[in-house]
């Protein structure tokens, strides 16, 4: 009976997640084709076929969608910083791989980053930062001071330097998004990779008096 009931229990909560995990990719995918403002929990539960007091039962409001959104957009972009981290034995290498894996991110996930970025209309209060948010910047932060003494270099305000870091990909994301691009695919990934690479040149020059 015991058994029984264990598994009546983890059936409820295998199907709550598959429910929750619909509503999360219908919510996406609204986005994706028309816009962030186009997403309603009467249009979610039309998606997946449910009413709309039905997705109140797993979300409690359209923000709270969107703020799981948020989180797992930072979830899968710190765990392809980390993997672009592992990838290169070369510090700089391995700066530039997670230049690009920040791109890829936003390339694969453009409804996503514009939940974590709060972009096209999204609307949301974080007070409290997820885990993954510390992720992404402890990684870089990380990878930076282990560039820096593989460098010989004195980058004392590391913090700074990852907004610095941070504010170049973000700004060519935001750039590429609103179709306002500086030459094709190819052409950007160079831009990326040179405007890192020179970022990193003016951090190895010692300052003058």
């Amino acid at each position: 009976m015991h058994v029984g009931t264990m598994g009546i229990k983890q059936r409820r909560a295998r199907e709550k997640q598959e429910v929750q995990q619909g509503i999360l990719t219908a919510t996406r995918e609204i986005a994706l084709q028309e816009g962030w403002q186009a997403v309603t929990i009467r249009k979610v539960a039309e998606r997946i076929e449910y009413s709309p007091s039905m997705i109140y039962e797993y979300f409690t409001s359209k923000e709270a969608i969107l703020l799981e959104l948020h989180d797992e957009g930072f979830r899968l972009l710190a765990l392809s910083l980390t993997t672009a981290r592992r990838s290169s034995q070369d510090h700089e290498e391995r700066l530039l791989r997670m230049a690009e894996a920040y791109w890829d991110f936003a390339l694969r996930h453009p409804e996503l980053y514009q939940v974590m970025h709060g972009l096209n209309g999204v609307s949301l209060d974080c007070n409290e930062k997820p885990l993954a948010v510390h992720e992404v910047l402890d990684t870089t932060v990380e990878a930076l001071h282990e560039w820096s003494q593989s460098r010989g270099i004195d980058l004392p305000e590391v913090e700074d330097a990852v907004k610095m870091f941070h504010a170049f990909l973000h700004g060519l994301v935001c750039l590429n998004m609103e179709q306002h691009r500086y030459g094709d695919e190819a052409g950007l990934r160079r831009l990326l990779r040179r405007g890192i690479h020179e970022l990193l040149a003016s951090w190895s020059r010692s300052p003058k008096d």
